[in-house]
């Protein structure tokens, strides 16, 4: 957060106009800061001759960072620091303000502008703390949101057909309540989304305003907007993309905003990077057509920390209430892990060796391991008639897998077993092939689902047993991170105010605890190739786990050279038979020099260069652990 520089600038610029304002009117400056976490707001204040400032900080660690950086800067006398949450504070002489503030400046917003409990912080604070002729910074909230046809964005909101051939598919079961309603946030970096994959409905609109100053009243902890316009196209209303906007100065001029690239207010060379702000996807409860021209009402609700959406022909009579969460697949799983489901270019690599498997030995046992996963209900579907599901222990995969099977008439073959009987029972039945995405929910870097491999080994199969996928690739690939180096990298100054201690703590915390490698959705975080993939390390996976550690090690040429290696992208390759590749990593050829295209619908192991510098070459060291099911890395660039 503290290297959005633009949020810096504009939260000082802001702060700068507030303090102006008392000033010229020949008023005495008092400044309250809520959650003031580095101290970096009350510094501002101080710069610019607050009178008195106050900063409260409830983190005791956060606080104690405050008082250091605080202190560090020469503020030490000019800012006090009290170690409550806003709503104890007390005022008065002696007590912890000596009277209301005049200025309160305070940054409580995350992607949904309320959901961090933005509404109570200030309800309370202009109630308790702030003076009847106050100036808050930000002042006023403004949140938008667009209605869209996107056949992508319907693959994150509900299960869809699979396609199993020319004249099959696999039917997804009905809802079980008629929607699928989930008060899980849904949040993107949707400058990223390719504009070709959505067709607005609706221009992006203000559906609620708040002014967080509460001059007219306590901001609703219960509010809805109806907001009734002509459609601008034609199609499904699939989605609703939100995103806010505040004014930080007393005149309105000064605006920050987390809107999109097609929807930002102004365009400089750069759009501002966030990844504590970003965008959300709502899915409207209602399955809403929309025609050019006729009108459709956008419904928008929200309480004390939330927001939900609906769209209809015509607006309500009555209040939406929050969604009821309805259980269904969307409730096993991620919003990312539903569109990999609902993927056809992946699932169409499946159903074909699926239908080779099957049209072989249609009468053999499949055993599918993997979580999450309709893979065992397209081998049924495609002609199996003896199919065990293992591993599978979600109630709410496991209530939409039965639901599924009756659905599609295939409830006869097959039979949910759990990882204990496989590894308990005595005798196994013939097992003749055994399948896998491979997808588990422990697995948070690529390679984790190895424990497929693992599963199989654990298991006596005979030679002749079918193993699919049969070989596991690991690949990486040189690169320059646009933005998201950010996350690691030291602050140093922010604004003219050192940040030492706090790059301190970081770093510290940072060499405890962090991985070499995290994972991250790629897709929405540009990169630029700075040499051709390199298949690092290979694993047969119709061979036996080795019990002894394995190393690989190597180079990687760097062919672009103008950029600095900040980092370091890695995926996994998963052979379903000889000739089938499903992979987690670019979607088209690498070029070097250009940014990379991204599987949507995985997440990528990332590696950031501590010191990044143009180099020549990008030195690894990888070790297969066995006893730990992982991988250790080691990278250098020379």
């Amino acid at each position: 957060m503290l290297h959005d520089s633009e949020r810096n600038q504009l939260y000082y610029a802001g702060l700068r106009a507030a303090i102006k304002q008392r000033r010229d009117a020949g008023l005495a400056v008092h400044v309250l800061d809520i959650g003031t976490g580095t101290g970096l707001l009350s510094m501002m204040a101080a710069t610019e001759g607050a009178d008195s400032i106050t900063a409260c900080e409830e983190f005791g660690p956060m606080a104690d960072c405050a008082a250091k950086v605080i202190a560090d800067n020469g503020f030490a006398d000019k800012i006090k620091l009290v170690r409550k949450r806003s709503t104890e504070l007390t005022v008065g002489p002696g007590k912890d303000l000596e009277q209301r503030a005049n200025i309160l400046v305070t940054e409580v917003f995350d992607t949904e502008l309320i959901g961090e409990g933005a509404i109570g912080t200030y309800n309370h604070a202009n109630k308790y703390l702030l003076s009847p002729d106050r100036l808050v910074v930000p002042g006023i909230a403004r949140i938008y949101a667009q209605v869209v046809s996107s056949t992508k964005c319907s693959t994150w909101s509900r299960p869809h057909p699979i396609k199993l051939g020319s004249s099959d598919s696999l039917s997804p079961a009905p809802s079980a309540e008629g929607g699928y309603s989930s008060l899980a946030l849904h949040d993107l970096q949707l400058s990223q989304l390719d504009q070709a994959m959505f067709t607005p409905i609706s221009a992006p609109t203000v559906v609620f305003e708040m002014d967080l100053s509460c001059h007219n009243g306590p901001l609703p902890t219960f509010d809805q907007s109806v907001v009734t316009i002509p459609a601008l196209a034609t199609g499904s209303c699939d989605a609703v993309f939100m995103w806010w906007d505040c004014w930080t100065d007393p005149a309105k001029t000064i605006l920050l905003s987390c809107a999109p690239s097609w929807a930002i207010h102004h365009t400089p060379p750069h759009l501002p990077w966030r990844d504590h702000w970003m965008q959300a996807v709502y899915y409207p409860r209602s399955q809403t057509e929309a025609t050019a021209g006729q009108d459709i009402s956008l419904v928008s609700c929200h309480d004390e920390y939330s927001l939900w959406f609906d769209v209809r022909t015509s607006g309500p009579t009555d209040c939406l209430s929050m969604p009821s969460p309805s259980a269904g697949v969307h409730m096993a799983m991620s919003r990312t892990r539903l569109g990999q489901l609902n993927n056809e270019t992946r699932n169409s690599k499946f159903a074909s060796v699926l239908s080779k498997i099957v049209s072989a030995n249609p009468d053999g046992t499949i055993l599918c391991l993997s979580e999450q996963s309709v893979l065992a209900l397209m081998a049924a579907k495609l002609g199996a008639t003896k199919v065990l599901i293992c591993c599978e222990n979600n109630n709410y995969m496991r209530d939409y897998i039965e639901r599924c099977a009756r659905h599609n008439n295939i409830q006869d073959r097959i039979s949910v077993v759990d990882m204990d009987w496989l590894t308990s029972t005595k005798s196994l039945p013939a097992i003749s092939t055994v399948i896998g995405e491979p997808h588990f929910t422990v697995s948070v870097l690529p390679w984790h689902n190895l424990l497929f491999w693992f599963s199989i080994s654990c298991l006596n199969l005979p030679p002749s047993t079918i193993i699919s996928p049969c070989r596991a690739k690991l690949f990486i690939l040189p690169v320059h991170y646009v933005d998201l180096w950010k996350i690691r990298a030291p602050l140093r100054t922010v604004e003219g105010f050192k940040m030492t201690h706090f790059d301190n703590i970081i770093e510290s915390a940072s060499n405890t605890s962090d991985q070499a490698v995290e994972p991250h959705p790629l897709w929405e975080y540009p990169c630029v190739a700075l040499g051709k993939p390199v298949e690092v390390l290979q694993f047969d996976l119709t061979e036996k786990v080795p019990k002894n550690i394995t190393s690989f090690s190597g180079d990687v040429n760097i062919l672009e050279k103008s950029l600095a290696v900040n980092g370091v992208a890695l995926w996994m390759e998963w052979s379903l038979d000889q000739e089938t590749v499903v992979s987690g990593g670019p979607v088209g050829v690498v070029e070097v020099g250009k940014k990379v295209a991204w599987d949507m619908d995985s997440k990528q192991g990332v590696h950031l260069v501590k010191n990044p510098s143009i180099c020549s070459k990008l030195r690894y060291q990888i070790d297969f652990i066995p006893r730990e099911g992982d991988l250790s890395f080691k990278f250098d660039i020379e």
